[in-house]
């Protein structure tokens, strides 16, 4: 099952917001609804203590026949971890997150982390906004952009070994990436689609966009 979780965050011109209808499950977390509700999209499920929401957006909602589930703003997790959970619990095996990155870097780095956390359950997550489209990995994936597309390698473990790469710029074979040496960054595609593998670690996989 594939998921969809509206996040708030920069959302632009709404471009990165593609094939809505492949989606079986959409959740929103709190402030994810606002950009659901531009988009037109009525989602499966709402989740969130809504201290970032307006009214007329929660009261629009909640006029529909949508499960929201209010949620205490004194948690361990953040709205968008619980949206992650309900989402996995209702069976999905890919969530693509989308927004989540923004002006508080303090939540663009907790929702990279949730990346880990959808891994660890073998789903698997990619966070979107309009600048960049964030994946992490512990084996292997094949990425589809444009040629000259820019791609950053960056571990998310402290060690990342046998590194290797099919059809981007700055070729790696068997190659070792290292926390604290941002070897991997803007390298770009050659083609429309490129592999990248990993024997061992967790390697984040960021296409950027200026």
């Amino acid at each position: 099952m594939k998921s969809l979780i509206f996040t708030n965050g920069d959302y632009g011109d709404y471009g990165f917001c593609k094939n809505m209808k492949s989606y079986d499950y959409i959740i929103c977390a709190d402030n994810g609804m606002k950009h659901a509700r531009h988009l037109g999209i009525i989602p499966n499920l709402i989740v969130g203590d809504f201290d970032s929401t307006s009214q007329c957006d929660l009261d629009y909602f909640k006029a529909k026949p949508i499960p929201i589930e209010t949620l205490s703003p004194i948690k361990d997790e953040t709205d968008t971890e619980i949206a992650l959970d309900r989402a996995i619990t209702a069976g999905a095996k890919q969530v693509d997150l989308y927004g989540g990155i923004g002006t508080r870097l303090d939540h663009s780095l907790a929702n990279v982390h949730l990346l880990y956390k959808a891994l660890k359950q073998g789903v698997a997550a990619t966070l979107m906004n309009p600048y960049n489209t964030v994946r992490l990995i512990d084996k292997s994936i094949e990425i589809e952009g444009q040629v000259g597309d820019i791609v950053s390698l960056l571990p998310f473990s402290a060690h990342v070994l046998g590194v290797n790469t099919i059809n981007l710029g700055y070729p790696l074979k068997e190659d070792s990436l290292i926390a604290g040496k941002p070897l991997g960054v803007s390298n770009y595609m050659l083609s429309q689609k490129a592999s990248i593998s990993i024997k061992q670690g967790l390697l984040l996989i960021i296409q950027a966009r200026d």
